[in-house]
């Protein structure tokens, strides 16, 4: 009675594993609402793990992973002769879900058939270790308030996948996100991401279901 059951669960649920690069924008105002005009972006790096599963059968997909992302920015004076660098390092989860256009049917000798997807998530960032470069002075940003707390995500993208086989599938997928903040922030400084991600992937479907 317990194997039909577990069958049932695990059938069409994909593992997966993706690395890509992150390009990170701080979205910063400071407690009188004004924002420097000197932020440029910072290009980092990604990773993540989780699984994906089909919902009853249809084009509809659940997926909940970890990832790691390392996002940063820059700014400079020129007229003081300043420089300053943030860097951070963040771990947390993500629940997706997306709709896959052209799913192939596959038989064992096909191959190499392609489908897209749209796909919305959300997800919440914890800074591991981070750091500011001042000049040539580096300041720890574990502690910080603005960077110390969580960050939460919404994202939407798209996802192109390749079915090599019926059971294994590489993907590559490109994902906007903006962090939200919670509660009243009249009057305090704000510190919101804005980030493209940019990310190549393999998973392995565990069972497949026509």
């Amino acid at each position: 009675m317990l194997f039909p059951f577990i069958m049932l669960t695990v059938s069409g649920q994909q593992l997966y594993m993706e690395t890509g690069k992150v390009l990170s924008f701080f979205d910063y105002k400071n407690s009188e609402g004004n924002s420097p005009g000197d932020l440029k972006g910072s290009n980092q790096s990604s990773f993540g793990l989780g699984f994906r599963k089909s919902v009853m059968r249809s084009p509809w997909h659940l997926s909940f992973g970890l990832a790691t992302s390392k996002y940063g920015a820059t700014s400079s004076d020129e007229e003081l002769g300043n420089y300053s660098e943030w860097e951070g390092t963040y771990l947390g989860p993500n629940l997706g879900v997306d709709y896959e256009f052209f799913k192939p049917v596959m038989n064992p000798v096909e191959i190499n058939r392609y489908s897209f997807c749209l796909k919305g998530a959300v997800a919440a960032d914890f800074l591991i270790n981070g750091k500011q470069r001042l000049n040539d002075q580096v300041f720890d940003l574990n502690g910080v308030e603005e960077f110390d707390k969580p960050v939460f995500f919404l994202k939407g993208g798209t996802r192109f996948n390749c079915y090599i086989t019926k059971n294994y599938v590489l993907y590559a997928q490109y994902m906007f996100g903006r962090s939200f903040l919670f509660g009243n922030y009249d009057g305090q400084e704000q510190l919101r991401y804005l980030t493209h991600n940019v990310s190549l992937g393999f998973s392995a479907i565990l069972f497949y279901r026509r």
